[in-house]
């Protein structure tokens, strides 16, 4: 097993807005990070590792599902919860003071073997948590403030890189209290910042104690993401879109973990059943 570094330059082609939870009057800020720049704090607008590693792990999962030809009746509360394990990671439950302590290793192996994307992120069920070897970094955007973190040269204020989106919320007209008479429609504004168009993140992923198969799985994460590269809120009215560019440590594509699930299918589908049973 070896751990991977994958490093990336990823470009915004469209203005990318992720949010955080403060705000400047009406206006909501970017999600900051603190760092120390040239001894005193300052904070960075960012994206998180978290908005990434969720990105990654929906679409790696859902193709994974087509692929393997499993689908779910989302009308079952089994098969919520197995959405829920599989797509957001699930959550841990109380076990019988019988069972507490009580792993069972068998399934757990055959969950990481058979289900790449669980290897990859991880996932807890019933009382029991599996450890991904996936650790996905903050983007970063490629600034003067953080030169000294990121290695790579820039002159450009992270100031620089940060612009400013509106949009407005107009409520239909309504009737009013008595015949005749009609309310006035009520119009809002939101104003919100936004990484600029052609701002450039730098981006780390590390592969801890993996193998080939897991480096392909993750190909096929980042292929698919490059296929819809969006990032961030607002992609459905025209924000979040990049340019996605890894540099990986040795030449890899989707084939293995490709071939794995054409010759596995049965065994995966009945894992998934098996854990769809036991939450």
């Amino acid at each position: 097993m070896t751990t991977y570094t994958i490093r990336g330059i990823l470009t915004a082609l469209s203005p990318v807005y992720h949010g955080g939870n403060e705000k400047t009057g009406a206006v909501v800020l970017l999600n900051r990070l603190k760092f120390i720049v040239d001894g005193k704090p300052v904070d960075v607008p960012i994206i998180s590792g978290n908005q990434v590693r969720g990105r990654l792990r929906r679409l790696l999962m859902r193709d994974f599902l087509d692929l393997a030809g499993y689908e779910m009746d989302l009308t079952q509360k089994s098969y919520q919860k197995l959405y829920h394990t599989l797509f957001a990671g699930g959550v841990l439950t109380e076990a019988e003071e019988s069972e507490s302590g009580v792993i069972d290793l068998g399934m757990k192996f055959r969950l990481t073997r058979l289900i790449p994307p669980i290897r990859l992120f991880g996932c807890s069920y019933a009382n029991q948590m599996i450890e991904g070897r996936l650790l996905v970094g903050h983007m970063l955007p490629v600034c003067r403030e953080l030169r000294e973190y990121l290695g790579v040269e820039s002159d450009v204020s992270f100031y620089q890189l940060i612009g400013r989106a509106f949009q407005t919320r107009r409520d239909e007209l309504r009737a009013g209290p008595e015949p005749g008479e009609d309310e006035q429609a009520v119009q809002m504004l939101v104003e919100y910042e936004c990484f600029s168009p052609g701002t450039k993140f730098y981006h780390e992923i590390v592969l801890d104690a993996a193998g080939d198969l897991d480096l392909s799985t993750l190909h096929r994460a980042i292929e698919l993401w490059q296929q819809k590269p969006y990032i961030g809120g607002k992609s459905s009215v025209g924000f979040g879109k990049l340019r996605i560019q890894y540099q990986w440590p040795k030449p890899v594509d989707s084939g293995a973990y490709l071939a794995f699930i054409r010759e596995n299918r049965d065994e995966i589908i009945a894992a998934l059943e098996e854990l769809r049973k036991v939450l």
